[in-house]
Parts: structure tokens; sequence; C-alpha cells
């Protein structure tokens, strides 16, 4: 019998049921910023890692692609322009930043996809991950002398340039998105899944597994659309979906955070539809397919081989 490993997933269930019950008792809904899931799953499964031992930029990061985003949702259409200055600004902002907070492109990509266009959405991420920091921090001050594990390498040769199959993605990701009629083929977690398949095969924990990426993404987004659709927007429904979703990674023996937000997604989406998980299913498919075709023909192999 397979049992959920209690401890990070359980922190990571219970801080962001605290953060649904805030936006509740406030009524601002963006506190709930989707990827908080990842954020937190990460932080507490890896107390000593990159994101851990990087506290500022894990506030300053999300905030600075969350006032992009807001600036150009207000000023440009949804389309190509739009999503591919976003989604350029974002990776500037990380670079310039040095940052390793790549769940920001998220950040950024959330207005374009909701149609968010208040400037309250970027201080609002700052009560999540603020709180995220403070732990870090005080979790640094009273437990330190824990060492950090390097990312094994998942494979080997140099990388290919992402540039090509990002761009092929967008086009064909943006055409789905006309003939579906839902932004959300194109989902915000998605361009965080992309950024690390394409720009760190070596690195990216869930390369090698395209089929359980498919599966746990559409399981996941199914799971959250249901328990919004059952419970509401509550701290219940918030924790049994990273519950849920800190299972179905457990049983593919899978590590993909930004499954976390694919889940949470749903609770600030606007009178959300039950056609959302076939949509994300159909862009996490769209993606897979031109990363498996993009190393097919750069002759990436991956450490197995």
């Amino acid at each position: 019998m397979i049992q959920l490993r209690s401890g990070p997933t359980l922190a990571t269930a219970l801080y962001l049921a605290l953060i649904t019950a805030l936006a509740n008792a406030s009524a601002i809904p963006f506190l709930l910023f989707p990827e908080l899931g990842a954020l937190a799953s990460v932080l507490f499964s890896d107390p000593a890692g990159s994101w851990a031992r990087s506290p500022r930029l894990l506030v300053l990061t999300p905030v600075l692609t969350a006032i992009l985003g807001v600036g150009i949702s207000r000023t440009i259409p949804y389309g190509p322009v739009s999503v591919v200055l976003i989604l350029l600004l974002s990776l500037l902002v990380i670079r310039a930043l040095r940052s390793p907070i790549v769940p920001a492109i998220s950040a950024g990509m959330l207005p374009l996809a909701l149609g968010i266009t208040s400037w309250q959405y970027p201080a609002t991420i700052l009560v999540g991950t603020g709180g995220l920091a403070l732990l870090a921090v005080l979790r640094s001050r009273f437990a330190p002398g824990t060492i950090p594990h390097p990312r094994p390498a998942l494979g080997h040769g140099p990388i290919p340039s992402p540039w090509l199959p990002l761009a092929i993605f967008v086009a064909g990701g943006l055409l789905l998105v006309q003939l579906l009629g839902s932004r959300l083929v194109l989902y915000p977690p998605l361009f965080v899944i992309c950024w690390e398949m394409l720009a760190q095969p070596h690195h990216c924990p869930w390369q090698e597994r395209p089929f359980a990426v498919l599966v746990v993404t559409g399981v996941v987004a199914l799971a959250g659309s249901m328990l919004v659709e059952t419970l509401g927007v509550s701290p219940l429904a918030a924790f049994s979906a990273v519950l849920v979703t800190g299972l179905a990674l457990q049983l593919a023996q899978l590590t993909c955070p930004p499954a976390y937000g694919l889940a949470l997604l749903p609770f600030v989406i606007p009178s959300p539809s039950m056609t959302y998980p076939l949509h994300t299913l159909l862009g996490t498919a769209w993606l897979l397919l031109v990363v498996k075709l993009h190393q097919n023909h750069t002759g990436w192999r991956s450490a197995r081989e």
C-alpha cells in the first residue's frame, strides 16, 4: 500500500488552506496565487534548496513579473504579441536577477490568461510569497546546518537552443486557443513546464517522464475542477487539491511541482468550466509533442541512454 508522504505535502496543504481562508475573508481572490502550491511544495520538501536559500528572490521575482503581466494585460489584447512579450520579459527578469524562481513566469502569464487588469494582483502575491520567505528564514535560523544537494544530471551532451521549439510551442498553442476558444490551453504553469524541459533538460526532474506528466496533469486538473464544483473555493477544497496532487505525483513516482498550480488554478478562474481539464490536457500534450520532436531532431540523450 502506497502512503502519502505526510511531511511536505501536509505542510503545503495547510499553508494553501490558510491562504484560501485569508482570500475568502478579505474578498481578495488572488491571495490564492495558484503557483504558491509549487513554491510551497519545493520549499517544504527541500529546505536547503536554492528556492529556500533565496527568500528575497522568492518574494521579488513573482511580484516583478506580475507587475509586467498586469501592465501588458491592460494595454495589449491577448494574442501573439502580448504572450511573447510577457514570456520574454519574465525570462529577462529571472535572468537579470539571477533568480532560481522559474514559477515567476506563471505569475506574469496569469493576467493574460484570466484578463486580470487590477494593480491589486501583484500586491496580493506578496502575501503568499512573503509568508513562504518568512518560513524559509525562520527555518534557516532555528534549524541550520542542512546541506544542499545539487540536482543530478539527467542527460549528457550540449543543451540545444530552446528558442525555436519554444516559438513553435507558442505558435501552435495560440492556434489551439483560437480553435477551442479558451486561453487556458496555454495555462500559466505550462510555460514553467515548457521552459524547464527546453532550457534545462539535464536537470528537469520530469524530462524523462512525458507520459506520466500528461496523466498527472490531467488528473489534478480534473480533481481541482471537481473540488471547486463540489466544495467551492474553500480551505477544505484547497487542502484536498494539494493532497490529491501530492498523491498523484507519488503514485506516478514523478517530481513535477507545477502540477500543484494546475490543480489550484480553478480556484481563481471566474465561473470555472468542466472543460478546463480537457483544454489543459490538450495544451500539455502539444508541449510534450514539441519537446519530443525537438529531442529527436537534436539528438539529445537522457542519462539512461
